[in-house]
């Protein structure tokens, strides 16, 4: 074994012990895996196909200022709605947000119902579902907040928070 790979194998050693278990017993943070849960906030602008039952349902984009664990997430971001279901009394919502660094896919369950006010303001559920690239294993879910043009014929502006893990 020539002087450098011994060297190596040295220094391999005395990092391993390094690592290994603490005086308190606690082992290698290396060989531990557990997500984190780190909070989310996506804001979107959206505008909502005219003709009900349209597919798309809704295109936009992430706007600035959208968070995922602290760090800025996907500004300028596009995304896609679709029904989620076929059944049109399902109100579920597919949505696929792209980025540069990867696309997520969300389920979307808006709060409807006759007793449920349908107006410049909605409420309802998301849940990521899926994702490539930087989002691959991203999980999550949380509450959505949907301000309604007043007018009827502007962008809605979305806010979705809650938590992921990854």
């Amino acid at each position: 074994m020539s002087t450098v790979s011994r060297l190596i194998c040295g220094l391999l050693a005395l990092t391993a012990a390094a690592c290994g278990s603490s005086d308190d017993g606690a082992g290698s943070a290396a060989s531990t895996t557990a997500a984190t849960s780190e909070k989310v906030e996506i804001r979107t602008s959206v505008s909502i196909a005219p003709t009900p039952g349209a597919e798309p349902i809704a295109t936009g984009e992430v706007l600035e200022g959208s968070t995922l664990g602290g760090s800025a997430f996907c500004s300028g971001g596009t995304l896609r709605d679709t029904h989620g279901s076929s059944d049109p009394e399902v109100p579920l919502i597919a949505r696929t947000i792209t980025c540069p660094d990867g696309k997520v896919q969300m389920e979307l369950t808006p709060d409807v119902g006759p007793d449920l006010p349908q107006g410049e303001i909605q409420t309802g559920t998301w849940t990521f579902v899926g994702g490539t690239g930087a989002f691959k294993g991203l999980s999550g879910s949380g509450e959505m907040e949907i301000a309604n043009d007043p007018e009827g014929d502007g962008p809605a502006h979305e806010t979705f928070t809650g938590t992921v893990t990854r």
